[in-house]
């Protein structure tokens, strides 16, 4: 996929309207930032946007409600990006949507194009701080991402994943302390090493 002339235009609008407002102190720059971002968005629910949070392409993030970036986080929209309602993304944490064509040797790897793959957060997902999440990975509902992992694949809901690459780690319990039987098969069929 190539980067297209609309993309150059919208992006070069928002980049340098958002540039004024990026490292405004909170909390007033919190405002700020969801205010210049807001028309650029595909969609922007309640969502508080500390110093720093990079977003790249934001015509093509989906972010829901009640929602909290933390400092420095990056994302990137170019392959598409949803975001549920509820989710803490620690600082520091980079989505990327999209990866470099490679292939051929003999041409240069920024002229083949980019590889857009969408990345999908669901509800009530916490991610720590330092985690990079790659293309095309979902994370399911009430998922937790341990600080300084790299996710490469898919997160099942309500798991704890961790390292580097991400590996279940655990799932969470449910009301009553205890471990489902959906938990415990699906942590033996698919995740554990």
């Amino acid at each position: 996929m190539k980067i297209t002339f609309k993309d150059y235009l919208l992006h070069g609008l928002y980049v340098p309207i958002y540039g004024l407002v990026k490292y405004f102190p909170s909390p007033v720059g919190d405002w700020l930032r969801r205010l210049v971002t807001y028309p650029f968005s595909a969609n922007l629910g309640k969502v508080r946007i500390y110093e720093g949070v990079t977003f790249w392409y934001p015509y093509r993030i989906h972010i829901g409600q009640d929602v909290t970036l933390n400092e420095w986080v990056y994302l990137g929209g170019f392959g598409g990006l949803r975001i549920g309602n509820h989710v803490r993304i620690g600082h520091r944490t980079s989505i990327i949507t999209s990866d470099h064509v490679y292939e051929d040797s003999t041409v240069p790897m920024y002229q083949q194009g980019l590889i857009p793959d969408e990345v999908v957060i669901d509800d009530d997902v916490w991610i720590g701080c330092n985690v990079t999440i790659l293309k095309g990975v979902s994370i399911g509902r009430g998922a937790i991402i341990g600080a300084g992992s790299v996710v490469t694949r898919n997160v099942p809901e309500n798991s704890i994943f961790g390292g580097v690459p991400a590996k279940l780690v655990g799932f969470r319990l449910k009301g009553d302390g205890q471990q489902s039987n959906e938990q415990f098969e699906e942590s033996s069929r698919c995740c554990l090493p």
